[in-house]
Order: structure tokens, then sequence, then C-alpha cells
């Protein structure tokens, strides 16, 4: 009797450790480590640390406390780095983090040379990134299943600031000031078609090192090419620096000025004294509604005052969104996480109308705007004169054009 009573116990023992180790197992499955980790990667003290860097790490844990920092009990956690605009640095990061650190997404980047980069790694590896770089390579030739470009392309942007009343009315002639790397040869690509498409003229193109100081002599070759404006294919301080300098030297009002990868961090340093009336195609408008502007001065109160910019807006939307597409489907598994982004509308602080197409590029309306008066602002981050609401389909290139492998499989 107890011999029998000892086997009954014993046999209970060993079911009730099967159950735990194919529950464990299962949890295993689901979750790649029973950890959420998200990688924000940028430069964090460097050239565009302002406009992405800590802030953006602070708008993925707003993402993430949304959630109450777990999905379906799984822990998330926001990891950052710095790949200080170096393309082996932040290759030399996301690897480690892949490879080590059992990171499942990067997100932000900035850097185009360092998304594309990152882009040949997870074709290997069952991770994801989320770009805010902007060449449009990244969703173009080198797209990937597992990659995503969300704040903007070159294309959707550059391409959509020049039409044909602009260059009938007389804006017609065009110099570009180009950053010598990646974006700045994308967005001057792009430029191009922008202007030949609409009957303009571009007259002059000329490439600057990055973190140039003394724009004169750029500017001085733009006035003698006799444009009557002026198209900035770059960012950060460069952008601030050349359009303080255009207004010190006399080439602003009489030339008009346009720029691509503006952004609100920019517009603020510089001062709207001397960015009034420059035209870009925006793409975060944090005065755009009151959930949007809700949210805005929730994340001043945690960035030491200062508005959000489009790359950290941008950040905590694709974070948001991902854990939201993790939340759905109950897993961290790669491709299952990407399929559902794909499937769902996106309407959050940062992106209006958004959808993931095929190609990766997140499309969401974007806005042809000019940069308002300082008597025109009602404060921090409301900088922009909407001229006209383009749609994100209508911004981005028609699918049938994509260089994208993907699309045409």
């Amino acid at each position: 009797m107890k011999e029998y009573g000892f086997r009954k116990l014993a046999g209970a023992l060993i079911s009730a450790l099967a159950t735990l180790g194919s529950s464990a197992f299962a949890a295993d499955a689901k979750y790649s480590d029973n950890v959420i980790r998200i990688g924000v990667l940028n430069d964090r003290n460097g050239l565009y640390a302002d406009m992405s860097g800590e802030g953006s790490a602070i708008a993925a844990r707003m993402a993430a406390a949304e959630f109450g920092n777990k999905i379906h009990g799984i822990p998330v956690e926001i990891v950052t780095g710095d790949h200080q605009n170096k393309t082996d640095v932040g290759t030399a990061v996301a690897r480690k983090w892949f490879d080590a650190d059992r990171v499942d997404v990067i997100v932000d980047v900035v850097n185009s040379a360092v998304s594309l980069a990152i882009n040949s790694l997870v074709v290997d590896r069952k991770k994801l990134v989320l770009h805010n770089s902007v060449s449009s390579d990244i969703t173009g030739k080198a797209c990937t299943n597992r990659s995503a470009q969300w704040q903007y392309t070159t294309r959707a942007t550059a391409y959509n600031l020049v039409d044909k009343k602009m260059v009938q009315d007389g804006t017609d002639k065009f110099f570009i000031i180009a950053v010598d790397y990646a974006m700045g040869q994308s967005i001057t690509d792009m430029f191009r078609q922008s202007v030949e498409a609409a009957g303009g003229k571009i007259v002059g193109v000329v490439r600057h090192p990055l973190n140039t100081t003394d724009f004169s002599s750029y500017l001085l070759q733009a006035r003698a090419s006799g444009a009557n404006a002026i198209m900035l294919a770059n960012a950060g301080s460069d952008m601030a620096t050349v359009i303080r300098q255009a207004r010190e030297f006399g080439i602003t009002p009489d030339i008009k000025l346009f720029g691509d990868a503006l952004t609100k961090d920019v517009v603020k340093s510089t001062g709207l004294d001397d960015m009034q009336g420059l035209q870009f195609v925006s793409r975060y408008e944090m005065y755009r509604d009151d959930a949007a502007l809700d949210w805005g001065n929730a994340f001043m109160e945690k960035n030491k005052n200062r508005a959000p910019t489009e790359l950290q807006a941008a950040t905590y939307s694709s974070v948001r969104t991902y854990l939201k597409a993790i939340d759905e489907i109950d897993t961290d598994d790669a491709d299952a996480v990407m399929a559902q982004m794909r499937k769902m509308k996106i309407n959050d602080a940062f992106a209006a109308n958004g959808h993931l197409r095929p190609d990766g590029i997140m499309a969401h309306d974007l806005y042809h705007v000019s940069v308002k008066s300082p008597d025109q602002s009602k404060g921090d981050g409301d900088y922009s004169n909407v001229i006209r609401v383009i749609p994100g389909d209508q911004a981005n290139i028609p699918l049938e054009q994509s260089e994208c492998p993907l699309v045409h499989k």
C-alpha cells in the first residue's frame, strides 16, 4: 500500500514537472528570452544629439510606459547606444546588441549610412530595425523584410517641395547646398527630380563636410549663380549655421530658402527671426490636434521643457506600434511582429493616417509648411504655417516605381 502511494506521488510529480517544462518552453517559444529588449541607437553627443539623442530614449520609454512596461507579463527593457555618426561604430554596436545582448529591435538610428549597414545585419538575423534615417535607399534597393522607415524618406519630402505653380510664379532657378554623405546625396537627387518635373532649373550644386562652420563661400556661389532659391540638403547644426549666415550676408529674404531634413530643434535654436519664411515638408506637427499637443506637453515635462522633434516623436510612434503588435499577437517573433505591423492603422501623436507599406515605408500625412514669424507662434513647437496636407501614399514613391525587390516578387 505504501509502495503504491509512493509510485502515485512520484508519477504526479513527474507529470507536474513535465507540465511546467512545457509551459516554460511555450513561453520561450513565444518570447525570445522572456524580455522584450528595444535598443535606441543614435547620436547622443554630436551633431544630431539634440534632435534625437536622449530625447528619443525618453520617447521610447514613454511608449513602453503606456503598456505598463510589460506585455502579457513580459518586461520591456529600453537600452541606449551611441553610433557617433560612424558606420563602423554603429555596426559594431548593432552586431553586439543582436548577437550578445539579445536586443530584439533597434529604433531611431538617424544616420543613413549606419541605417544601410544595419539593414544588411537584419537580413541574416531574426531581428528588426525601425529607422528614422531618411535615405530613400533604405526602403528602395537596400530594403529588407525586417526593417521599416518610420519618419519619412527624402523622396516623400524633397520631391513634394516644388510644384509647377511655384515655378510659374517665378521661383524657377535653384542652387543646392548639400552635406557630403549619403543623406545629402539622396536629398540632392530628389530635389533635382522635383525641380525638373516642375519645369525649373538647377543652376548649381556644392557639397560641404559634416559640421561645417563657415558657409560664406557656398552662399556667395549661390548668389553668383543667379538662383532665386537655395535648397538645403543638410541637417542639424549645419542647416542652422547656413540659414543664420544667409541672413547675415543679406542672401535672404531676396533669395528664398527651402529645406528638407529640418527639425524643430533647429528652428528653435536658430530662432524664428532667421527662420521665418523658409519652406519645407514637415513630418510632424505637435499642434496638429489636442491629442498630439497633450503628448508633446507630457514629453516636455520629461525633457527639460524642450518640445519633441520629429525624430523623437517618430521614435515614440515606432516603439508604440511595435509593442502594440506584440500585445495583439502575444509573441516577439520578428517576422510575426512585422507582419502584424503591416496590418495596422497607425494614428498617434506623431502620425496621422499611417500604415506600413510592403517596401517598409511607414506612409503618413505630411505637411508643406512655411516657418512662422515670431509674432505668429503660440509657443515652443508651434513654428509652422501649413500650406497643404500631403497624404502619405501621394507623397511617397508609387509602389510600381519602387526599387525595393520585395515589391516586385
